[in-house]
């Protein structure tokens, strides 16, 4: 190795010490405001609640709700799980499988050590592609804080797959801002078998490929392709196996629409949940309409200040939470479109909501954390 490569590799590992440095703080902090929920949640059910209304996710602990499901997957595969399990896409549990085989403590500890990792490496990432974009640590490091202590962020800390599809997700963005086609390929197609969601990627990586099209070498043209494709590919791979495979076509959508009802126009569904907010939905759909807008805000922001692609993706996230009857696990869905906290940190770079924006984001994850271990939120 020359002088030049050595000091490039020695300037590297310092930029990523400065960037694990500064996300490990606010990575702690939520875990610790993770167990706070938690215990709240044991508090009020064994001071408040019988035998009988003791919801189960009390004591599911970290692998409540979805966890349960991943759980499952990893020890029995979806032959030894119910249809409905179908929809999990397969990316969490193959690492779940890989990590169960070099650490003790079974599926449970490979699983949460797959989401706090993933969700470590995505708070480096993401202020690693803060500073490309902008050169600024503060806002950097703003937007790390709000990443880790996004409402619906406490699935970061669960058995869920947020952390590992966010690393991913982030990173492909990243490589796409300095043009390395091919990890963006590679990377969004591991986003897109982590969750459906992956597919989206494919918004942000045309605009991007489309605006530099003129000039670009045939070599570079393929590379945009694969590079377009990667969350469709890999998505659409986990679709065609499970429509084989339990010959019922499409069924990782169709069970989806099962549960989430028929899609419909986002706008009219936005409209119908501001109805909600007066009735007795007040406390179901009702509740995820506040949050609805304030992502709506945010992606505002996010395409006034940021590169047309951070909002797009953002928006389209939110757009197919909002195309669904049932509004459950909105605030999840809008994370995936993790630009929005890119825009919310951009909000929070004003002098009076420099500590307002992350206390109650904090807050709200703390109040949905409660809420969800007591069985009367779905995250």
């Amino acid at each position: 190795m020359n002088a030049s490569a050595r000091h490039g590799a020695g300037s590297g590992l310092r930029r990523l010490a400065d960037d694990v440095y500064a996300t490990l703080p606010a990575w702690v902090t939520a875990r610790l405001v993770v167990a706070a929920s938690m215990l709240s949640a044991r508090l009020v059910a064994d001071g408040l609640m019988d035998d009988v209304d003791r919801p189960m996710q009390v004591g599911r602990g970290l692998m409540a709700w979805d966890g349960d499901w991943y759980r499952a997957l990893v020890d029995f595969g979806y032959d030894g799980v119910r249809l409905e399990g179908v929809r999990f896409f397969p990316g969490l549990m193959l690492l779940g499988r890989l990590f169960d085989l070099v650490l003790p403590g079974g599926s449970m500890v490979a699983l949460l050590v797959v989401a706090n990792t993933g969700a470590l490496a995505a708070g480096v990432l993401l202020r690693r592609l803060v500073l490309a974009e902008t050169a600024d640590p503060r806002l950097a490091d703003r937007a790390v804080w709000l990443l880790a202590l996004f409402p619906s962020a406490f699935v970061l800390v669960w058995g869920y797959a947020e952390g590992p599809f966010l690393a991913v997700a982030i990173g492909a963005l990243l490589a796409l801002r300095h043009g390395r086609l091919s990890w963006v390929a590679a990377l969004t197609l591991g986003a897109g078998l982590l969750r459906p969601t992956g597919v989206l990627l494919a918004l942000p990586v045309l605009v991007a490929v489309w605006r530099q099209r003129h000039g670009a070498t045939g070599r570079q043209r393929l590379g945009g392709i694969a590079a377009v494709l990667g969350g469709p590919i890999g998505a659409g791979s986990y679709v065609a196996w499970a429509s084989l495979h339990f010959d019922d076509p499409l069924i990782p959508l169709t069970v989806q629409r099962d549960l989430r009802g028929a899609p419909i126009d986002p706008f009219s569904r936005l409209y119908e949940g501001l109805g909600e907010l007066l009735g007795p939905e007040v406390v179901g759909d009702g509740l995820h309409i506040p949050f609805a807008v304030g992502f709506l805000v945010v992606g505002v922001v996010l395409l006034r200040s940021w590169p047309a692609r951070y909002g797009i993706f953002a928006l389209a996230c939110l757009a197919t939470a909002l195309a669904a009857d049932n509004l459950n696990s909105l605030e999840r869905y809008a994370l995936n479109g993790f630009p929005v906290v890119m825009g919310l940190a951009t909000v929070a770079g004003h002098r009076r909501l420099r500590v307002a924006v992350p206390v109650l984001s904090a807050g709200c994850m703390f109040a949905l954390g409660v809420l969800a271990s007591l069985g009367r939120y779905v995250p």
